[in-house]
């Protein structure tokens, strides 16, 4: 019969080799770190105190450290998260190519904005910002004549803000009007600081635009 030990550090290896052949992260770590216990105990139960090197044991334990936070880090991640009802359907309809994490990491860099009766942005001005309707609706008009209605869920002159062109008509809410806003000077963070997201809203803005010129 092999010796504990011997056991112990074969197993320890064969996890080590399962666990470089998992592609995914989350479970690659969670192989690995049983396979660094198991290199720990084998240390641990060849080790004496007189003439043996620590050092194995030691490394080797900082290494299952490591690996329990990074395991630990990565459930967090993974855990789903609720959509509040109130912009589920926002998410479900526009956003849902991102991932609800993403989608809400992005959705609290805006805020809430209300006007009633009053213009948004008039024709030849530059938006600065990105707005989409919450609640109520808005107008667009170019010249004396209404060319559209936006409604909850659509974006306020998006053309402008992706091209930096002026406007090309008037915006007026139609009575009272919600909508969510965004800074350009923050979100060009988020492009910064988390470049694949921001593409996703790219794609969204991209595919919004397109469909009000099919539906003009």
């Amino acid at each position: 019969m092999l010796p504990l030990d011997v056991v112990v550090t074969n197993i320890g290896y064969l996890l080590t080799f399962i666990a470089l052949a998992v592609k995914e992260i989350y479970w690659l770590r969670i192989i690995l770190t049983l396979a660094q216990i198991l290199q720990f105990t084998h240390a641990y139960l060849t080790w004496s105190w007189y003439g043996n090197d620590p050092s194995k044991m030691v490394w080797t334990f900082l290494f299952v450290i490591i690996n329990v936070v990074q395991i630990i880090i990565l459930y967090l991640n993974r855990r789903e998260i609720p959509i509040p009802e109130e912009i589920k359907d926002l998410y479900e309809n526009i956003f849902h190519t991102k991932s609800k994490r993403e989608f809400l990491k992005f959705w609290d860099e805006g805020k809430v904005c209300q006007i009633e009766n009053d213009t948004i942005i008039k024709t030849g001005d530059k938006q600065s910002d990105l707005m989409l309707i919450l609640n109520g609706t808005a107008d667009v008009v170019r010249g004396k004549d209404k060319v559209a209605t936006l409604e909850r869920g659509q974006f306020i002159a998006e053309i402008s803000y992706i091209t930096g062109n002026g406007v090309s008509a008037d915006v007026s809410a139609n009575g009272e009007l919600l909508f969510y806003t965004w800074s350009r000077e923050r979100l060009e963070k988020l492009r910064k600081n988390n470049p694949k997201t921001m593409s996703k809203l790219d794609r969204i803005l991209t595919l919004d635009m397109a469909n009000k010129l099919v539906r003009k």
